[in-house]
């Protein structure tokens, strides 16, 4: 008997093959986009769970306001991990890293260049547990002079010796013992490194200074909030002592004063990656605000096909309503057809997910491309992407074969064989819901991609208060190449391409210190970034100055320091004047103090998702140890003029190849993710219009031959081509306005809560709700007035004669 079914199925399928084509394609559609987003999402909820007690394992950070200024901080002090190791019973263990920037590794002749490294504690590899090719992941790491490399970084070093023993030196300045090397990692993580590096010196006691990322693996069992509680009624003891010995007040006094504050948190593994978006971040993290949003429109692409599905379903299952009744006198039972009606649907179903497996295949490398993943549809994870296709698609069919299954099947047969069920007022409202909300879906959807891209055009071309464009940065990455750069100035300045040369410790878009400063003359402390940087950064980066004097160059036997703040810092700490004010550089003994001679108009120095915060630039001429070198280039001949400083470069710095890129590249980095996900919902947005004007163009191509028999009378009776036209559209047009009545305030309550993440945002304009209005009209008008127009313009003989 199933054999039957499945057979006058697919005879159904070849005689309505325009209805089946758009069901099974759009269908195909939803399909393909809830794969990707499947597999999207089972990457990005991955991240770190592979390591070995990972729901154990848990981020230290630090949240507080200082004097008026908020501070949230991934990181932590040096004595933290050993504290944990030492004092606590129900911790197993702990370690603290410090990651490194770009550095080079050199053996024999060999120099390269690698991005991320790390020192590491003799716990690292107790707390997170890599597989070693070589070496003991116990001992690896127990020395100062030991490093343990990737499997990628020892093959590149040390092609296929065994690399066991061997000296390598890091980045000129010191060498180290090959200990190791580990396998790259079984899943992602939320830090990736090239190296490690031992470090143990526990010297530093200082618990106020944050500068380590510190990891505590608690023993199974342990209860998380009493871990917590235990670790804070701790570590503020050791704070208490720090805060009256520099601010020279009790941590009871500091926490009284209005605003201040200062709580630890902790954070697990498991979620650091998509929850945790501090500025000091080992790496850019994923968002779990895209894992929402692409869920969310996973599911609304998925009803709209399913919409499309359905309303096509119901629509022919009226024009069916005769073959039930036929089906009911020769015997067959309400089981018999529902049965009969659900196979159909499910082998429609099961054709679509066929396509849309293709469908992946080919859409897949673009969405990597552009979201920066690796995913693949066929892993080691494909059993549970498969079961996951296969429940949808029979969910699919169940819903869309359950009108014609459980309605009509109802039915009397001499009810049914009366006439066309189609017309029943029940059906009718039905499917003109349904079109409500698809189109409502889709709308907004529009709305949302509008608002996506006017926010990212947004943040793109928003004045940063500095110029990146063409402004040149090289690691400054020996003391002699620092110590001397003003010298070397002098030669690179004599090439007309380049414009402007300077260094600092702190370019915008980067982590930069912070701390409380003491003015001269204030009871209250100030709490600001700080950057140090020479008499050429303003000029180098078009930085305003608004009030006092720029630095200019001094000598280095002088040691006066000289200070210039940012707009926030006079605004946020009432400086009515502060020109001439003295300002501690640090709370030491003795406290060392600047002058300020100037205030700059706010950049944003931290990147422009942060609200900008109190700064303080620092000029000392006799400190030349400033690590980042700044070249304004012209945009003329831009190759021979980077060629040219190469040259110079490896001359002045022989033992570091030249290394570069642009501020404003660098920049951009910052809010690219945002820009990946606004091309994803784009592509969703597309997919959700075609699905819907698919769907639309059915349905306008059913009603139509629905009322040939009164178009053609109407159009004996003298109806003109455009009047019938307007009476087959405007049905259509009324469900597309009634369904922006209901996206209108659903899409401005989703927008204004994605708007909320950011720092500086768009004010929400009424354009793209009319602009998304006036689209979903002309789709609709574009799909119905085709199939309007071919029915208006039909043989009103032939016509009258139809049946």
């Amino acid at each position: 008997m199933i054999r039957n079914y499945i057979k006058v199925a697919f005879r159904s399928l070849m005689k309505n093959k325009a209805y089946a084509i758009i069901n099974i394609l759009g269908l195909s559609l939803g399909l393909m986009v809830a794969l990707i987003v499947y597999l999207y999402v089972k990457h990005e909820t991955s991240y770190d769970k592979h390591f070995e007690g990972s729901d154990r394992i848990y981020r230290i950070g630090l949240s507080a306001s200082i004097f008026g200024q908020e501070i949230d901080n991934p990181a932590s002090c040096s004595p933290m991990a050993h504290a944990f190791r030492t004092e606590f019973a129900n911790v197993e263990t702990a370690t603290r890293i410090n990651d490194i920037s770009k550095s080079l590794l050199i053996y024999d002749e060999t120099r390269l260049y690698f991005e991320d490294g790390v020192q590491v504690d003799s716990s690292f590899f107790k707390v997170f547990n890599y597989d070693f090719v070589y070496g003991n992941p116990a001992t690896a790491t127990t020395e100062d002079n030991a490093i343990v490399l990737s499997e990628n970084a020892a093959k590149s070093l040390f092609g296929n010796e065994d690399p066991m023993g061997k000296i390598v030196n890091w980045d000129d300045r010191r060498d180290y013992i090959v200990r190791g090397v580990v396998k790259e990692p079984k899943g992602k993580s939320h830090f990736h490194f090239d190296y490690f590096l031992g470090f143990n010196d526990n010297s530093s006691q200082a618990w106020t200074s944050n500068n380590f990322y510190t990891y505590v693996k608690i023993r199974e069992g342990v209860d998380r909030d009493d871990f917590y509680d235990g670790m804070v009624a701790n570590f503020t003891k050791k704070v208490a002592a720090e805060v009256e010995q520099f601010l020279k007040i009790t941590l009871e006094e500091f926490l009284a004063t209005d605003g201040n504050s200062f709580q630890y948190f902790i954070q697990p593994l498991e979620s650091i990656h998509l929850h945790s978006h501090y500025t000091d971040e080992i790496e850019q993290n994923g968002n779990i605000q895209y894992i929402y949003v692409f869920v969310a429109i996973a599911l609304l692409v998925i009803l709209i096909a399913g919409i499309n599905f359905m309303n096509l379903s119901t629509a022919r299952a009226g024009k069916r309503a005769k073959e039930v009744g036929m089906r009911k006198v020769f015997g067959a039972t309400k089981k018999m057809l529902v049965l009969q009606f659900l196979i159909e649907s499910v082998i429609q179903s099961f054709l679509a997910l066929f396509i849309a497996f293709i469908l992946v295949e080919l859409f897949l490398p673009g969405f990597n491309n552009v979201m920066q993943t690796e995913l693949s549809l066929f892993n080691s994870h494909f059993i549970n992407t498969l079961l996951f296709a296969v429940l949808i698609t029979f969910t699919y069919g169940i819903f869309a074969g359950s009108y014609p299954a459980f309605f009509l099947s109802n039915f009397q047969p001499i009810t049914v064989l009366k006439g066309d069920l189609t017309k029943t007022k029940g059906g009718v409202l039905l499917r003109k819901a349904l079109v409500v909300t698809q189109f409502s879906a889709a709308t907004v959807l529009i709305i949302g991609m509008i608002i996506i891209f006017m926010q990212i055009s947004y943040m793109q071309n928003k004045d940063l208060g500095f110029q990146g464009d063409q402004v040149l940065l090289a690691p400054i990455q020996t003391l002699k190449m620092s110590q001397n750069f003003e010298t070397y100035k002098k030669e690179f300045l004599k090439n007309p391409g380049i414009l402007s040369v300077s260094a600092a410790n702190g370019i915008p878009g980067e982590t930069h210190n912070n701390g409380t400063k003491q003015m001269v003359g204030r009871e209250d402390f100030l709490f600001m970034h700080g950057m140090e940087v020479d008499p050429d950064y303003l000029a180098t980066l078009d930085i305003e100055l608004v009030k006092g004097k720029a630095f200019t160059k001094r000598a280095v036997t002088d040691s006066t320091i000289h200070l210039l703040l940012n707009e926030t810092t006079v605004k946020s700490y009432n400086l009515k004047d502060p020109i001439g004010a003295k300002i501690s550089i640090d709370l030491g003994d003795p406290i060392v103090y600047g002058t300020v001679i100037g205030v700059v108009k706010d950049f944003h120095y931290q990147g422009f998702n942060q609200e900008i915060k109190p700064l303080m630039l620092e000029y000392d001429p006799s400190d030349q140890t400033r690590w980042t070198a700044m070249m304004k280039i012209s945009p003329e001949n831009m190759n021979e003029t980077i060629s040219a400083i190469e040259e110079l470069w490896n001359k002045f710095e022989p033992s570091h190849p030249f290394s570069y890129s642009f501020l404003d590249e660098d920049f951009a980095e910052l809010y690219q993710q945002q820009k990946n996900f606004g091309s994803i919902f784009l592509f969703m947005t597309i997919l959700a219009i075609i699905i819907s004007a698919m769907g639309l163009y059915g349905l306008a191509s059913y009603t139509a031959q629905q009322r040939t028999k009164e178009i053609g009378v109407r159009k004996v009776m003298g109806a003109s081509v455009s009047q019938l036209m307007k009476m087959l559209t405007k049905d259509f047009i009324k469900l597309v306005m009634i369904a922006n009545i209901f996206a209108w305030p659903v899409s401005f309550l989703l927008v204004k809560n994605w708007l909320s993440n950011f720092s500086y945002q768009i004010d929400l304009p009424f354009f793209p709700f009319v602009f998304a209005t006036l689209l979903a009209v002309i789709i609709a008008l574009s799909t119905v007035s085709y199939q309007a127009f071919n029915a208006a313009n039909a043989d009103p003989v032939r016509a009258l004669k139809y049946e």
